[in-house]
Formats: structure tokens, sequence, C-alpha cells
């Protein structure tokens, strides 16, 4: 997949995805306030952090971002796309959904008792599309800028929300000495409340999560410590070997990776007609063709 991403990206789409990163810490050229829109009233800063990537708050802008990475490269001026993409938005509705997500989660540790700041507008972009793009040198040296800024800020641990920011965080050590703790918010949830959202519900497993995290436990664990009806199908939902959403292939095919994602969807319809992921990017590959909920969305310490 990676070998295949990287036949069909050429290289002023690869430099336009790397200098903004370097430039302003996010992946796409975007206002940071939408990144940081969820946090009123969290602390700043400190050595234990709650970190996005803002991965849930761009997550809706996914698609619109890949078509912009296509046009670059047949523009003379690359900066004036990257100045019209600083105006595009999520729609309202999305972008309250990403960051009603990111409260229950800081909800949820707290109530675990784990303490925790964020970073705000500081919070460095983690590299994962660099990583998933096999790009390895870029990743290696945008890494280093990102551990830099952490150190600087005197970040000691990192808890994610998120498969991808988990992977390339958590990689980083593979190409130098990180010495930052790097820990899912999953792995941190011990107390649950009953969920409120009734019904059964199948899993769609996170690629990463699932095949490469052996997380597909850790979150099995916490839906039946809410309560929460989950039916398994080995030849649907056969964890480290389930299908993919398709999601990481928009970047170059985007009517592929919908045509995987809606043939996904159907499968897990098969089993149930309410599907629980926890990846925003899942999220926005199979929401369109199924009923869909991030884990966030169903459990709570309310």
């Amino acid at each position: 997949m990676l070998n295949l991403l990287l036949l069909h990206m050429d290289d002023a789409i690869k430099q336009f995805l790397f200098s903004n990163m370097k430039q302003d810490f996010v992946p796409f050229p975007v206002d940071k306030s939408i990144c940081t829109g969820w946090a009123e009233g969290e602390k700043k800063g400190g050595e234990t952090i709650l970190y996005t990537g803002c991965m849930y708050q761009l997550a809706p802008l996914s698609a619109i971002f890949n078509r912009v990475s296509r046009v670059v490269s047949r523009v003379s001026s690359p900066q004036s796309i990257l100045r019209m993409a600083k105006r595009v938005h999520p729609e309202k509705r999305e972008l309250e959904r990403s960051y009603k997500i990111l409260r229950n989660i800081s909800s949820i540790l707290r109530k675990n008792g784990v303490n925790f700041g964020y970073l705000f507008e500081d919070e460095p972009y983690s590299g994962a599309f660099l990583l998933e793009l096999g790009m390895l040198d870029e990743f290696e040296e945008y890494a280093r800028l990102v551990k830099d800024k952490l150190l600087s800020m005197g970040v000691k641990r990192i808890i994610t929300v998120d498969p991808h920011s988990q992977n390339a965080l958590s990689r980083y050590s593979e190409f130098f000495t990180f010495d930052i703790e790097v820990v899912s918010y999953l792995d941190l949830v011990k107390d649950i409340v009953k969920s409120s959202k009734k019904g059964t519900y199948v899993i769609h497993d996170s690629c990463l999560y699932s095949r490469f995290m052996n997380k597909r436990d850790v979150y099995r664990s916490i839906l039946e410590k809410g309560g929460i009806s989950v039916k398994e199908d080995y030849m649907v939902t056969s964890r480290e070997n389930s299908l993919c959403c398709g999601g990481p292939l928009a970047p170059i095919n985007e009517s592929l990776s919908s045509e995987i994602g809606k043939y996904r969807a159907t499968q897990l319809k098969g089993v149930s007609d309410k599907v629980i992921v926890q990846c925003p990017f899942c999220y926005m590959n199979l929401s369109p063709y199924v009923e869909t909920y991030d884990i966030a969305e169903v459990i709570s310490c309310e």
C-alpha cells in the first residue's frame, strides 16, 4: 500500500505536505483554532498532556485536502492554494461532534484519576501522514522537530486519543532516542458507567490498534464494562484479519476508497446495524453507509 501511494504522489505534493508541517506543526494549512476549540477550561501544559494531534478535528476535512493536494502539482503558485485552504472549515455539526468526543475522553480520564494538561495552539501534529506514506526521511526530520518542541515545554508523558498518533509517536524511538512516554487513553480507562446508547453493536477494528498494537481486547473490555452489547462474527470481525475501512487509500483514489468503505459497511451491517469504531478516519469512511459511533460516544463516566 505504501509503495503504491508513493508512486502516485509527485514531489510537489510531498513538499506541499512536508513544508506545511514544518512551518505550522499541523498536517493541513488550517486555522489552528479548529484544533483547540474543544478545550475550554482545560489546564494548559504540564508533564502529562492529553494529545489530540488535531486528528478528530480535521478528519472531516481529509477528503477536501486530498483533493487540494492533487491540485498543488498542477498550479504555478502552491502558496495560493495554501491561502485558500486556510479558509476551509469543517461543517459545524461534524466539528461539534469531534469536540464532544474529546471532551468526553477528557472527562473519562479525569474521573479515572488521570491528571493532565493540553498544549492548545502549541500542540504539534505527530507526522503520522508522512510515516504512513512511507516518507521516512521526512518523517524522521519532522519527528525531531516535534521532539524538541515537546521537550522545550517539559512534556514527559503523552496520552493519545487515536491510533494514528499513537502509532507515529511510538515509532519515534525507531529513529532516535525518545524518552517521552506514549500511552493510549484506552489503556487508562478502568471505570465506566453503563452507556445510555441502547442496542447491539458490531466493532470495526482499527487496523493500527488491532494488527500492530494488540489493543483489540482493551476496547472490547471497556465496552463490556459499560454494559454495551457487542455482536461478533468471525467472518466479519476477525480482529487482526478484519477488512480495512479503505480510508488510507483516499489520497490516491478517493473513489476506490469510498467503494471499499461501502463494501465494509455492508459486511458490518450483516452483523449489526450499529457500528463502533476507534478511529476518526474509520468513522469518516464508514458513516455514509452505516450508523457509526466512535467508542468515546458510547462510553461515559457521568
